[in-house]
Formats: C-alpha cells, sequence, structure tokens
C-alpha cells in the first residue's frame, strides 16, 4: 500500500525527479510492487468489464489478441506483445518525458503520455457506438498501468518502465498462449 500512496501522491503533481540513489535490489523491488498491484487492479476491472458487457450484452467483436492467435503462432505472437511492444510503446510514450522535465507543464505531458497510451489500446477492439460508451472502462487497466509505467520511467528510468510493461503483458498474455498452444489440434 505505500507503493501505491507513493505513486498517487506523485500522480497528483508529478515531478520529473529520479531516484538515482536508490540501490537496483529496491528498483526490483518497486517494479515488482507496482506489477503486482498493476495485476491485481487490471485483472479485477477486467472482471468487473466483462460483468458489464455481459449486463448490457455490448459485443465488442473480435480482439486483437483473438486475430493474432488466427495469424501467427505463439512464438512470435510472444515476441510481439512481451517484447516489441512494450519497448517501442516505451519509447513512444514515456521516452519524451525526458524533454519536459524542467518545465512547469511537465504534469499535462504525463497526463497526456498516459491518455494516449490507454486510447491507443482501443484499437485492439472493433469500435462500434456501444464501444464508444464504454472506452473509458475498456482502457481502465491501461489507463492503471500508464500511471505506474509514468512513474516507473520518471523516477528508476526507461530501461526500468520497459521491463516493467514486458513483465506485465508476459504475465497476462502467457496463460492465454498456453491455453491455445493446449488446446491446439496437432495434424
Amino acid at each position: 500500500m505505500k507503493m501505491l500512496a507513493k505513486v498517487w501522491e506523485f500522480t497528483k503533481a508529478p515531478v520529473y525527479k529520479r531516484l538515482d540513489h536508490v540501490p537496483n535490489p529496491l528498483k526490483i523491488k518497486i517494479v515488482l510492487s507496482l506489477l503486482q498491484w498493476g495485476i491485481i487492479m487490471g485483472v479485477t476491472v477486467g472482471i468487473f468489464n466483462q460483468w458489464l458487457i455481459g449486463l448490457l450484452k455490448i459485443d465488442l467483436g473480435e480482439h486483437a489478441i483473438d486475430k493474432f492467435l488466427e495469424n501467427y503462432s505463439i512464438v512470435p505472437l510472444f515476441f510481439m506483445a512481451v517484447i516489441f511492444a512494450p519497448a517501442v510503446e516505451e519509447i513512444l510514450f514515456r521516452g519524451p518525458l525526458i524533454w519536459f522535465k524542467n518545465k512547469k507543464y511537465f504534469k499535462f505531458i504525463l497526463y497526456a503520455s498516459v491518455l494516449l497510451f490507454a486510447a491507443v489500446h482501443m484499437t485492439n477492439f472493433e469500435m462500434s457506438r456501444e464501444v464508444y460508451y464504454i472506452a473509458p472502462l475498456l482502457v481502465a487497466p491501461q489507463l492503471i498501468l500508464g500511471v505506474f509505467l509514468g512513474y516507473i520511467r520518471v523516477k528508476l528510468g526507461l530501461g526500468w518502465s520497459i521491463c516493467l510493461h514486458a513483465m506485465y503483458n508476459g504475465v497476462l498474455i502467457t496463460p492465454i498462449l498456453l491455453y491455445n498452444f493446449l488446446n491446439f489440434p496437432l495434424p
């Protein structure tokens, strides 16, 4: 809970101030703590979303992961989700934060990076009027993760935010890939 309180305080008044004096074992502990909270919060929001979508009878269409599973094998999909996407997204969304570190409007740039990160993940869904209505709920896990990644980027550095992002994606996608691998009919 202390970690969430620190992230909350940072989010309310973000300042680009690194924790360079922190030893690597403590950095790992911080990253793993936010990974744990990100998974807990993301899965909780996901379960709530599934309940609400069922209750409202909303058809989200085919998810991007389903489309990837139809067209690619498990290894390229794992590489894309756990290595390529985290590196590219962190470089695009949180890498530029350093350019604004001494600006009085830094917090707005950070907030924009979180919102853009979440908005890009709307492309995982087939767009319809119903999807637009519940868009904030659908991307709530990415909003939460975006805040955590922004915190790690500022406090520990870009490499650490890439690691957190990769671990988050890995924890979430590995069961899906294993399920598909184990249920794939062999010739």
